[in-house]
């Protein structure tokens, strides 16, 4: 019985091993990640066009590459013209108009004499002062 205590206890402890050596690979690999990271954040490793930029720069890539990482690039390097949409109100405009042809119209007709409606009649193209109607010969 002692043997197979002691053979089950061994298997035991080389499995906790190999899993404390995968823990410590993947906390080495977490470490590193975290490390770039940091130099990353802090301006001392490139970013990702940084990196394009070095590809196709690169005279040993080849071709094919770099003109995939000057596609990728591209974008990021020349800005894109910002967009401009005009929105016009049509409605709005023409009435503002109308009003404003309205001002102008009355500025205009305050600036006339005012009609004497109590003296005489002037003459019209149909006759005299005194003619009221049409000519009775017509």
């Amino acid at each position: 019985m002692p043997d197979d205590y002691e053979s089950e206890y061994q298997e035991v402890a080389k499995l906790q091993f190999e899993e404390i050596a995968r823990l410590r690979t993947a906390l080495d690999q977490l470490r590193t990640e975290n490390q770039r990271l940091l130099r990353w954040i802090m301006g001392e490793e490139p970013d990702a066009l940084a990196e394009l930029q070095r590809l196709y720069s690169d005279p040993k890539t080849n071709e094919n590459n770099k003109v995939r990482a000057a596609i990728g690039a591209i974008g990021f390097e020349r800005s894109k013209p910002a967009s401009v949409s005009v929105v016009v109100d049509f409605k709005s405009r023409v009435h503002d108009a109308r009003m404003t042809t309205i001002e102008a119209r009355k500025a205009g007709w305050s600036r006339q004499e005012p009609l004497d409606l109590t003296g005489p009649t002037p003459a019209t193209v149909l006759g005299g002062s005194d003619a009221v109607g049409p000519d009775p010969a017509a």
